[in-house]
């Protein structure tokens, strides 16, 4: 019976009647306030007001309402005329008195963990133990601590009579019982059965970066990241997994961001990123179905836990410094040689588009904690960037929260994420550096009278000084999910998500910008704005049972995705000044003539709807088995072929557990996989198979009046199918020598079917000249080495070794069938003046990226290039400005065969170093600085000092041949980093690392460019293009070694 303490006033007059089945005390204590005039006092962690409890009285006082309520609870209720306190009894709380408890962690050597948590199970208490490993909390002895730390082991403690504990924690380093992320779900690392690798935030690459994929770069065999700017804060990396085998679909992976398909990378902190995970295989793509050919990269942000509130402050200060640029000319040098005239001045064109005292930094603030049942994390972010050029910088403003909630004793889990993001970017012209690179250095740096007439030639500086390109662009993402856990075996959950991207891109082009000069006009503004939507909703159950030693677990669920974008523009020229730019177009008057408009709005609309589907098997953790099954349909496709199947399989043997093997105590586990699957894409434009309506001009109507008319705008195809890409995968898993050395090693066999590209066709019976349609194949093979070792580990000192090494090539096995017939693609050519033809094509039976030229044969009396007639060695020599077409061939390959690393990190007490390397081996560059500013027959322009050295013997103009291919292989010092994490005695701070790190220290090379690394190597047609728009193979932005200092806060 609850004891009762009263004043008799209120209370004894008053009657309550309640009704009440099935219901929270709470709720009750909610009636009661609702009815009379009582408030009630309570402290939810000593009374358990989310108990159900059915209650029926009618016309009673309090007292005989609340002894019914709280009957054979060690519940005490004060009464004080309207005010009721509750509380547990004296008891109960003498037997709950809780003491102060200490103790010590320490790892197996006996050093101290510094940094672990201790939380109160069931409550939002806690601490974090100290420089020396101790810590202390207040805690009743009924209470169990529950101790965590990364990389061990984690353990809960009841108190009991305990004052004073002495823990030990065994640490975990390989953890093979590390959950990994996989797709619509997670699995423990030692059950994978696929090629799956998963790199977490404590091994990403240190320092400052443009993008999250820049800090996994080496770090995963088969994934190519390619940076070819990294100098430009507004650039992002290509990204490639297991090579090209699309020329129309896309070759870049799919991102995923907590389970949201299609995120974007430039949406997150780097600080908030908890691991990245890519999905290589088919088996392991294949449950995305169409956008899963390419491979899939799952992103998870970071989530509180339980325990105490921790704010962390991460934040570093970094600047770039030119690492390389083109060796030209200098002004005394270029008149020496009689380059052009000599207008007087010295300007190094260049020097002057450089931002040298250019600086970035970036601060990140979180907060995260909770309990067992509510768990929680805010953070901020705030990024500035400068360029290494005078016109480029970025700055970002962002917010991240995710959530999740326990209620109904574990059934119901809601959680969510949301973030926003808005970035200001001002974009720089890389053209302007190819210009500065050929200019006369004699002309002054402020003269514009010079370039009028010029061709390809303008006014650098003025060319982005004179004018504004930007944009203002916002990423606001919501995602929710609600989870059943209807028993411990059987669970279903449900996620609504919405991906919002606005971009607003604002020009304005004074009049005195070469545009505004060439054009004569005074000035041009247009304003843009752009918007993406898309909603995901998707349901999953999840259903697993264990029978003896088969273990069975069974997902399945539905999903569907919206992707919306809309796009409104206007431009006009013309304005009475400059002051206004973007914010008054109607002032221009060049849209007042009639017949011009200056706007342009576009809409478009994809739904995608699959069915989809996993089993797991597990025989006595010895055989595991998976198979899945996504049933997709897309509404890019004509009516026909709208639905598409892509099923899996993969086994795993985990040989480990062979007799032999277990009387090994250095064997820890050996497992052999083997995996199929079937994916497809649909990264095509959105109407190429369906009936298009295109504006065919303007006709006079019957009135007399001019009017817009519109006809059939393509061929459509309803027969057009999915890409699809069948995947063989065999791989084995170690780890062996008590964890400390692990990896995997796979091999790979891609090959893709029904390969979308475009096809001339009669006229008629079609209506137009091309039809896009399914005809080629595609290739890829190759393997993949991964390396984890922990070579030596003592109290003070350890040193441990990361290393990949990857091969991959690929192939266009056909293009052509018996209905539709195509004998090569050429790449889109190398850019004017003196434009000598495109440098790379696409043909049967030839690698992708393949270069095709001239072969070289020396020079003439008169130093004009000879070539070698058909294109082989040893032939005939003739000169090139009479070759034909038949003497070009296949000379080169711009996709690298062999890409390694080589992570080394070493420890010492509270120092940390880390030295990475990486490299890219056996495939070529066409170097077209040479061809465009490296020959002496290229009239009055400034060169590269190697005009007058090593092609100092051609006098004659460029071709495309094998003397301008190079060797691209190079290894680079990628990333240095040394940290200092002193122990400091204080209460406040738990944790306290500075660090430095400085990003492309050196590389090693034979190629005469500026760096290998700026060149792209993904995609269609790598080993030329450096621009990172990917369109000019000329443009020669500057690489950079990026010096960073950073620091890093926990409290």
């Amino acid at each position: 019976m609850p004891q009762a303490f009263c004043s008799l006033t209120y209370a004894q007059s008053s009657e309550i009647s309640l009704q009440l089945k099935n219901t929270s005390i709470e709720n009750v204590l909610n009636q009661i306030e609702n009815v009379s005039e009582f408030r009630f006092l309570y402290n939810k962690k000593m009374v358990d007001v989310d108990r159900f409890v059915d209650i029926a009285v009618r016309n009673e006082n309090i007292n005989a309402v609340l002894n019914t309520l709280f009957k054979d609870k060690d519940i005490t209720y004060s009464i004080n005329d309207r005010q009721i306190v509750l509380n547990k009894s004296k008891e109960v709380l003498q037997s709950q008195q809780s003491d102060r408890v200490t103790g010590v962690i320490r790892d197996e050597n006996g050093d101290p963990i510094i940094g672990a948590s201790v939380a109160i199970k069931g409550t939002t208490l806690g601490t974090i133990t100290d420089h020396e490993g101790q810590f202390s909390v207040q805690a009743s002895n009924k209470s169990t601590l529950i101790i965590t730390y990364l990389g061990y082991t984690r353990m809960e403690i009841e108190v009991g009579s305990q004052k004073n504990l002495q823990m030990t924690m065994k640490e975990d380093t390989q953890a093979l019982n590390e959950v990994v992320v996989v797709g619509y779900g997670s699995t423990v690392k030692k059950d994978l059965t696929t090629a799956v690798t998963s790199v977490r935030s404590k091994d990403f690459l240190q320092g400052a970066a443009n993008d999250p994929m820049q800090m996994i770069d080496g770090r995963v065999a088969g994934l190519t990241v390619s940076s070819t700017s990294a100098a430009d804060p507004n650039a992002s990396s290509g990204l490639q997994v297991r090579g090209a085998s699309s020329l129309k679909s896309g070759n870049g992976p799919l991102i995923v961001i907590d389970g949201m398909p299609g995120g974007d990378l430039r949406n997150l902190a780097q600080q908030d990123i908890e691991s990245i995970t890519v999905l290589k295989d088919g088996s392991a793509a294949a449950i995305y179905g169409s956008r899963g050919a390419n491979g899939v990269i799952l992103v998870q942000t970071k989530q509180g836990k339980a325990g105490k509130v921790v704010v962390t402050y991460d934040a570093y200060i970094d600047h770039d410094m030119v690492a390389s640029r083109p060796n030209n000319l200098s002004p005394e040098e270029f008149v020496a040689k009689g380059r052009a005239k000599d207008f007087g001045s010295r300007t190094d064109w260049y020097d002057e588009l450089l931002n040298k005292n250019n600086v970035g930094h970036n601060h990140n603030l979180a907060l995260s904690g909770g309990s067992e049942t509510t768990q929680f994390r805010i953070s901020s972010n705030f990024k500035e960037k400068e360029g290494i050029d005078i016109a480029t910088k970025r700055k970002e403003y962002g917010l991240r929260s995710s959530f999740k909630q326990v209620a109904m004793d574990g059934l119901l889990e809601v959680g969510g994420n949301i973030s926003y993001r808005i970035a200001e970017e001002d974009y720089t012209d890389y053209g302007s550096f190819r210009v500065a690179t050929k200019l006369n250095p004699t002309v002054n740096k402020d003269e514009m009278d010079y370039f009028k007439g010029r061709y390809d030639e303008w006014n650098p500086i003025k060319n982005l000084t004179e004018r504004e390109n930007g944009a203002t662009q916002e990423y606001a993402t919501v995602d929710f999910n609600i989870k059943l856990n209807i028993t411990k075996d059987l669970n279903t959950e449900l996620k609504l998500g919405r991906q919002g991207h606005s971009k607003k891109q604002r020009q304005f082009y004074t009049r005195d910008h070469r545009e505004s000069i060439d054009y004569s006009r005074n000035g041009r503004a247009q304003l843009s704005q752009e918007d993406w939507v898309d909603w995901t909703l998707e349901w999953l159950g999840n259903y697993s049972y264990k029978i003896d030693k088969h273990d069975f677990k069974v997902m399945g669920g539905y999903s569907y995705q919206e992707f919306n974008r809309e796009k409104f523009s206007a431009e006009n020229m013309n304005f009475p000044n400059d002051i206004l730019k973007w914010y008054n177009l109607q002032s221009g008057d060049w849209n007042k003539q009639s017949g011009r408009l200056g706007m342009e709005s576009v809409k478009d609309k994809e739904k995608t709807i699959a069915f989809l589907g996993r089993l797991n098997y597990d025989y006595d953790n010895l055989f595991l088995l998976s198979a899945s099954l996504r049933y997709e349909g897309n509404s890019k496709f004509g009516t026909d072929n709208k639905w598409g199947y892509f099923p899996a399989a993969s086994a795993a043997w985990r040989f480990s557990r062979l007799s032999f093997f277990e009387e090994m105590e250095s064997v820890d586990d050996l497992k052999l996989r083997a995996s199929y699957g079937v994916t497809g894409r649909s990264g095509f434009d959105k109407y190429i198979a369906l009936e298009k309506y295109s504006g065919y001009g303007q006709q006079i109507d019957s009135k007399g009046d001019w009017i817009q008319v519109y006809g059939p705008g393509n061929n459509p195809n309803d027969h057009l199918v999915w890409e699809k890409q069948l995947s063989y995968n065999l791989g084995v898993d170690y780890t062996v020598l008590n964890s400390r050395l692990s990896g995997s090693v796979d091999a790979f066999i891609r090959e893709g079917k029904d390969i979308i590209s475009e096809y001339d066709v009669p006229v008629p019976p079609y209506l137009h000249q091309t039809l896009w349609t399914n005809v080629g194949t595609t290739t890829s093979k190759g393997f993949e080495v991964q390396l984890n070792w922990d070579a030596i580990k003592t109290q003070d000192f350890s040193y441990s070794i990361f290393s990949t090494l990857s091969y991959t090539k690929s192939k266009l096995k056909s293009f052509s069938n018996q209905t539709y017939t195509k004998g090569f693609i050429d790449g889109s050519g190398l850019p004017d003046p003196g434009n000598p033809g495109p440098a790379q094509r696409l043909a049967d039976g030839v690698e992708i990226g393949s270069f095709y030229g001239y072969r070289y044969a020396g020079v003439d009396d008169n130093g004009q290039i000879m070539i070698y007639k058909g294109g082989e060695k040893g032939a005939e020599a003739i000169l090139a400005d009479n070759a034909q077409d038949s003497d070009r061939a296949f000379i080169g390959n711009g996709a690298p065969k062999w890409t390694a690393s080589l992570g080394n990190t070493f420890t010492y007490k509270n120092l940390d170093l880390s030295v990475f390397f990486s490299g890219l081996f056996d495939y070529d560059i066409m170097n077209v600085e040479q061809m465009y500013f490296g020959l002496q027959a290229e009239p009055e322009v400034n060169l590269l000092h190697s005009a007058y050295e090593k092609n100092a013997h051609i006098l004659g103009g460029k071709k495309v041949c094998d003397y301008f291919l190079e060797s691209g292989d190079y290894l680079k010092l990628s990333n240095l980093t040394i940290g200092w994490t002193p122990n400091l005695k204080n209460k406040w701070i738990s944790n306290f690392r500075l660090y430095g790190s400085v990003r492309n220290v050196f590389t090693l090379t034979n190629y005469s460019g500026m760096d290998p690394a700026t060149v792209r190597t993904t995609g269609l047609w790598p080993g030329m293009r450096s621009g990172a728009d990917n369109s000019n193979p000329m443009d020669v932005y500057p690489t950079t070694r990026t010096f960073t200092a950073g620091i890093q806060l926990s409290f």
